[in-house]
Formats: C-alpha cells, structure tokens, sequence
C-alpha cells in the first residue's frame, strides 16, 4: 500500500485546518481548505506575505499531502 494512501482526504484537512489555527498570525477563518486525492487547494485571504507564507508551510507540514 503506497504511504500516501494511507491518510483519507477528510484526514488531510482536518489536520490542514489544525495547523492553520495554531499558526501565528493568522486568522483561521480567512482561509478555506479543501483536499482531493491527497492535494490541498486553499481559498480566501491573507493580508500579507508573511501570513501567505505560514499558511503554505502549515499546509507542508501535513503528513499524506501530495501538493
């Protein structure tokens, strides 16, 4: 069984959203995210690049991600 497999779609976000609100500097209800087959796509807004950064890096630090 291939490792990425092993985490559900529902998984993925469900940690996604988890590291989002203990991310500092941002606002858990500004960003939207959704997973299919393993890729996260985020919506919504950030207010600066610094809160763009920290929003991809919590997204880099789910295990089962593909991109």
């Amino acid at each position: 069984m291939a490792e990425e497999s092993m985490w559900s779609s529902s998984d993925v976000k469900r940690d996604v959203e988890f590291e989002i609100r203990w991310a500092s500097a941002l606002d858990p209800t500004d960003i939207g995210v959704a997973v299919k087959s393993g890729v996260v796509t985020l919506t919504g807004f950030v207010r600066s690049y610094l809160e763009k950064f920290k929003a991809e890096k919590a997204v880099r630090q789910v295990r089962g991600g593909k991109g």
